[in-house]
């Protein structure tokens, strides 16, 4: 008779024990730390978690006053859990560089390094750290030059499907903290400008490049402005945009 219960016993546990299988749910938590003191946490996908990884990387190909650390760890949960499919907020994490005329036969690089997340995909939410950063470099037919800035709000557009399918934008204004050389004049320090960015995919899958645009406007962007998809090409690099899950 102990046998028997002991049996029943043992099945019972192994029965209950499969029920709730642990699987990986594909997404990894990130947090992004850099040396001007951002710190970003979210959980992304497979294919966002590339695409940052490859913006970290392009922060030391293409320097512009900022390095970040990407930790990684992948997030387990019970099979048939749903996940919520409204977004709260999101981020934008990217860098490498786009070319501007000088002439006719000219042109220069122009090297970038951006980070921002915010707790809501609307207009003026608040930012908190973050970077909006350009460098000029040297040898080039126009002077090196220097912008560092801090966000203070993000609105996000990510109504098209998601990246390459589609593309998301992200519209930030930014607080110039330090200028030099030949971008003093335009950006002078306490000035405020606003910039976009366009994400279509992980380079591997982009069916067009990602895009980038720089204004002047003194208040919180509405989507659409600046308008990213007249400006710069992003010939080098990438821009990941993703939103809260």
């Amino acid at each position: 008779m102990r046998r028997v219960l002991f049996t029943l016993i043992c099945t019972l546990v192994l029965t209950l024990g499969t029920a709730l299988p642990v699987a990986g749910t594909g997404l990894t938590l990130v947090t992004l730390k850099c040396t001007n003191g951002t710190n970003i946490s979210a959980q992304v996908d497979e294919d966002t978690l590339a695409g940052l990884v490859e913006a970290v990387q392009g922060m030391t190909l293409y320097p512009a006053g900022l390095s970040c650390t990407l930790l990684q760890t992948p997030l387990l949960s019970a099979i048939g859990g749903a996940a919520s499919a409204s977004t709260s907020g999101g981020l934008i994490v990217g860098s490498g560089r786009f070319s501007i005329a000088c002439s006719d036969t000219q042109s220069y690089w122009v090297n970038f390094a951006v980070t921002a997340q915010t707790g809501t995909t609307a207009a003026g939410a608040v930012v908190a750290g973050g970077s909006v950063n350009f460098t000029i470099p040297s040898g080039q037919c126009r002077p090196t030059g220097y912008v560092a800035s801090t966000p203070t709000c993000l609105a996000i557009d990510a109504n098209q499907p998601k990246p390459p399918a589609g593309a998301w934008y992200a519209y930030l204004l930014s607080e110039v903290t330090e200028s030099s050389g030949d971008l003093v004049g335009s950006f002078p320090v306490g000035s405020v400008f606003g910039s976009s960015w366009k994400d279509t995919g992980n380079p591997s899958k982009q069916t067009s490049a990602d895009r980038a645009a720089v204004g002047y406007g003194g208040s919180c962007p509405d989507a659409g402005s600046p308008y990213a998809d007249g400006s710069f090409t992003v010939l080098k690099g990438n821009v990941t945009i993703d939103v809260s899950r």
